[in-house]
């Protein structure tokens, strides 16, 4: 019978000496003996003298070191901006497999999560997946609703109203997303701005000439739909419905979140390509698709240089401004 004093620790195999780094720890839990146990034995069991089985638990694996973000320099004022200024890259050659897990809420750079493990690649293209829906529905939700309960042309009098609760569905879901959508709301060079604007003049010039086109090959063509919503609502309220919350929103969505995601998970040519795709379908599979999708384009790519989303917007609201005043 126990005296009260310490019960002895058990050893297997019994007799045998076992450093420290290859001993394991084990209790039964019948009669309370301690029992220290080669690590060879780790998941299995052994009967202790009472009868009872011990389980032999293996130590849990070490966590591997998590990626950290850089170190943020102090600012220079002649620095110019960096396109991956807030990016985080991988060390290792390139094509080497990195089986560290990636945290999703991590903003990596271009390529970064192509070298990832299967698993950490999964665990991206979901979130890309969740956030983009969420997006999307922040986006057309309050514009379908809209539809849905108004009747006839009334409903374009509730489309500034959608448009504020858009704005504020969609600002809701960047600050519970990623860093994406944000790391992107930064000064530019002045150049990019300039190139902005020119850009846009030039994309209209070629709506232009595209519509002109279309025109001449489809018979009765309607190409009046902004113009009459223009006359609903006023100049005022088109430019604010048509120019600038698209202007504001689509870049934050299209150019900040899904293509900092999509850049990460297929490289640079690929992800801004997929992102122009689907920043064109997303308005719609019209003849006005090509448009859409050079537009998509263009600003993916000034989004990449300026390392701003503010340039894009800029050329953004000043392309559908045009769209709007020049009554196309």
């Amino acid at each position: 019978m126990n005296d009260g004093g310490a019960l002895p620790t058990r050893t297997w195999p019994p007799g045998r000496a076992i450093d420290d780094e290859q001993a394991l720890a084990a209790t039964c839990a019948g009669c309370g003996v301690a029992w220290r146990v080669h690590n060879s034995l780790a998941g299995f069991r052994l009967r202790c003298d009472c009868g009872a089985w011990v389980d032999v638990k293996a130590p849990p694996a070490p966590l591997p070191p998590p990626i950290e973000p850089p170190a943020v320099a102090p600012a220079d004022a002649t620095a110019q901006p960096n396109p991956q200024g807030g990016l985080i890259t991988l060390p290792g050659a390139p094509g080497e497999v990195v089986f560290t897990p990636i945290p999703v809420n991590l903003p990596m750079a271009p390529g970064t999560v192509q070298r990832a493990c299967s698993s950490t690649q999964a665990r991206w293209t979901n979130r890309t997946l969740l956030e983009f829906a969420a997006l999307l529905l922040a986006l057309l939700g309050p514009q379908l609703l809209a539809l849905l309960l108004a009747k006839g042309n009334e409903a374009d009098l509730l489309l500034p109203f959608a448009a504020i609760v858009s704005g504020a569905l969609v600002a809701a879901v960047v600050a519970c997303s990623g860093p994406y959508g944000r790391i992107g709301l930064c000064a530019a060079p002045r150049r990019f701005f300039l190139e902005a604007v020119l850009a846009a003049g030039v994309g209209c010039l070629l709506a232009f000439g595209w519509i002109a086109l279309l025109r001449c090959l489809v018979d009765g063509l309607d190409t009046d739909m902004l113009t009459a919503l223009e006359h609903r609502l006023g100049v005022p309220m088109a430019l604010f419905v048509i120019a600038v919350a698209p202007a504001v929103l689509e870049e934050v969505m299209f150019r900040g979140m899904l293509q900092g995601r999509l850049l990460a998970l297929m490289g640079l040519r690929t992800g801004l390509l997929t992102t122009a795709a689907a920043f064109a379908v997303c308005h719609g599979g019209t003849l006005a698709l090509p448009i859409h999708f050079g537009l998509g384009l263009y600003l993916g790519w000034l989004r990449q240089r300026s390392g701003s989303l503010l340039p894009g917007m800029l050329a953004h609201f000043s392309y559908n401004a045009m769209i709007v005043l020049l009554e196309i």
